[in-house]
């Protein structure tokens, strides 16, 4: 009998399903290819197992941080193996990253004109500003998170874009009465005032265009990828041009060059139902943007990144712990680093524990000839049948448990841990061998101070980098004016902008700074009989800084960042230091300021100087009317403060 189909049969024929595709032209197709072609290689670079992370690939050298650093225990081979995980490496991480928290990390702004002259006023209204940013989206909890994610992977990104949201707002015009039906509300689709959100990506979910360039900047391209539901997808994006070709179902199709043009593309191997991946690229040499959902390309080709990031930079900041190589792109992890030491730990600890069982029940030799229960060894069982000398250990040295040469050999691999890590006073536990005085431990804390110089460098270099990332979106956006207002005595319309306050250390004591936006841009003495008004008024010092939002954005000024790790103004060694400076001060018979040294021992120990001392009366100054005085004429720079120096710089501070 033929087992062969008819030719032309139904059963041999392929059937390919149809999915209906944007129609792009011939320029588009060439540049889809290209795209689809790059991102299969960055792909490609991932699933490589590479030599700097001791063979494995990058997945699963994350996946070998995750498991070290939350403690995970490990499957057992064989049954008799014992189950620990000593948690060591945990313990030292939280250790590095509570001496992070403990240090203040906030950037020191100046901002130079072009003949690099500093205008002061400039930096310190961008220093609130940010800080004011940083405060809204809780910037405080976000950066231990990506301090920790520093330590546990060795490399972080943290993106930083500015995010507009709508909100659908509801207003009740009929209410409810205990009726379902007849209640009546009004919905009005309303866009938020949009601020700079930073987002912590796992590295997992960034692919890079080369793994041999160390600085992100200089990586050829970059793209991202997520996976969120297709409603929230939708929310997003529904109402763009080529959403109507996203397929809501998963699908898996041949993989093939031309893929993404015919819309049966996926990057993911694995995509639940109800979900899209959304990929987003970023050419900064080629100053190219695009997203891609489910293989579908929403941006128009060539698409510019400089209107995602205002200077055409990636939107991402990355920075490694410590460098692996100069042109490697990602860094060496503080677990991965020391998990051979902590690995040779936990097996001895194993092997004492199995030895300190053996020690409680012992391989014995069964010479009755009968079948005997284990619970013959148990303490306080009376066993019948069993004869003098039947039951034998298998050698007398089963019953020593742990020998004191095997917890020294222990104690001499926790001392190499603490050695390359930090000692146990560092983390918060008594050392070994006695006592240890207090001198002895302020130096065990800077020795481990001193080692942890490179991670505190590192931690200082994402603060720094973040600061510069973020400041062209805050010039872009945040000088925008956010309402509309009508002066009544003018008949027009003035342009509302944001204002900041943020608290500041004066002379008189601490007081509060403001960031005011303004396009009619008041003199010094203007601003300074504000400053005194506003201080009768509510009680406490008033700096006012004030910006024309216009000139600010055109000005083109250079802003330099400084990071410096301090420790917080209410930290132990703070109160220390300040005391010992105090003391020597006196002992060298220097003539100290009382009311400055009141005001730093209240910032020290986070206290108000006003309730903390008793201030002596202080006579107002009668402050200046209006029209009073030479009038200083505003800075061309577009800020101005209550302060004025000398006109030839052309600043006011």
């Amino acid at each position: 009998m033929d087992d062969k189909l008819p030719k032309g049969s139904i059963l041999q024929e392929d059937i390919e399903e149809q999915v209906e595709k944007p129609d792009y032209s011939p320029e588009e197709e060439t540049y889809i290819k290209n795209l689809q072609a790059k991102l299969e290689k960055a792909k490609t670079l991932r699933s490589k197992p590479h030599a700097e992370f001791d063979g494995l690939t990058l997945t699963k050298y994350w996946q070998s941080n995750e498991k070290l650093a939350n403690t995970e225990l490990r499957e057992l081979v064989n049954k008799q193996d014992v189950q620990y995980q000593s948690g060591t490496l945990r313990q030292k991480m939280m250790a590095f990253l509570a001496s992070f928290i403990g240090l203040n990390l906030k950037p020191d702004i100046t901002a130079y004109r072009a003949d690099e002259i500093p205008v002061s006023g400039a930096g310190n209204a961008m220093e609130d500003i940010l800080d004011k940013t940083e405060e809204l989206e809780n910037d405080e909890e976000k950066k231990m998170l990506r301090q920790y994610e520093l330590l546990k992977h060795g490399t972080v990104f943290v993106e930083d874009i500015w995010e507009e949201q709508w909100k659908i707002e509801k207003k009740i015009t009929k209410g409810f009465i205990g009726f379902i039906k007849g209640v009546v509300w009004k919905s009005k689709k309303l866009l938020g005032l949009g601020a700079p959100k930073r987002t912590i990506l796992s590295l997992l979910d960034v692919y890079l265009g080369s793994m041999r360039k160390y600085f992100i900047e200089d990586q050829p391209y970059i793209f991202t990828v997520k996976t969120i539901p297709y409603s929230t997808a939708k929310s997003l994006y529904g109402e763009w041009e080529r959403w109507e070709f996203v397929l809501k179902e998963r699908r898996s199709f041949p993989s093939s060059d031309d893929a993404m043009i015919n819309n049966k593309y996926r990057f993911l191997d694995e995509l639940d139902d109800d979900q899209v991946e959304i990929l987003q690229y970023q050419d900064k040499p080629n100053n190219e943007f695009q997203i891609i959902i489910n293989g579908v390309p929403m941006l128009p080709m060539g698409y510019p990144l400089s209107e995602v990031h205002p200077e055409g930079e990636y939107t991402i900041t990355q920075q490694n712990l410590e460098p692996i190589r100069a042109d490697f792109a990602i860094g060496k992890s503080f677990i991965f680093k020391n998990k051979n030491l902590v690995y040779l730990l936990d097996e001895m600890m194993k092997l004492a524990v199995l030895k300190t069982q053996k020690s409680f029940l012992p391989p014995y030799l069964n010479l009755s000839g009968k079948l005997v229960s284990r619970r013959v060894f148990m303490p306080g069982v009376v066993t019948r049948g069993i004869g003098q000398g039947q039951l034998v250990p298998i050698s007398d040295k089963e019953v020593q448990g742990v020998t004191a040469s095997e917890a020294n050999m222990i104690k001499e691999v926790k001392n190499d841990i603490n050695a390359n890590t930090a000692s146990q006073t560092f983390t918060g536990q008594k050392e070994e061998g006695g006592n240890v005085t207090a001198t002895q431990i302020v130096e065990l804390q800077r020795q481990a101070r001193v080692m942890m110089g490179m991670l505190i460098l590192a931690a200082t270099l994402l603060e720094k980098k973040l600061a510069l990332k973020r400041i062209p979106l805050i010039l872009a956006n945040w000088f925008d004016p956010v309402d509309n207002t009508v002066d009544a005595i003018r008949g027009v319309i003035k342009s509302k902008y944001r204002i900041v306050s943020r608290p500041n250390s004066t002379d008189s004591g601490p007081g509060v700074r403001m960031t005011v936006l303004t396009e009619n841009l008041p003199t010094s003495k203007q601003i300074k009989f504000k400053e005194k008004e506003m201080e009768r008024e509510y009680g406490l010092p008033i700096r006012i800084i004030a910006v024309n939002p216009k000139e600010i954005k055109t000005a083109k000024l250079m802003w330099v960042v400084n990071v410096t790790a301090k420790e917080k103004k209410s930290s132990e060694l703070s109160k220390l230091m300040f005391e010992t400076m105090v003391m020597g001060a006196m002992n060298m018979g220097l003539r100290i300021n009382p009311n400055y040294i009141e005001q730093r021992f209240a910032d020290v120990w986070e206290e108000d100087p006003n309730k903390l001392f008793m201030m002596g009366q202080v006579q107002p100054q009668q402050p200046q009317q209006e029209g009073q005085g030479p009038e200083i004429k505003p800075p061309k720079i577009g800020v101005n403060t209550g302060t004025a120096v000398k006109q030839n710089a052309g600043i006011l501070r």
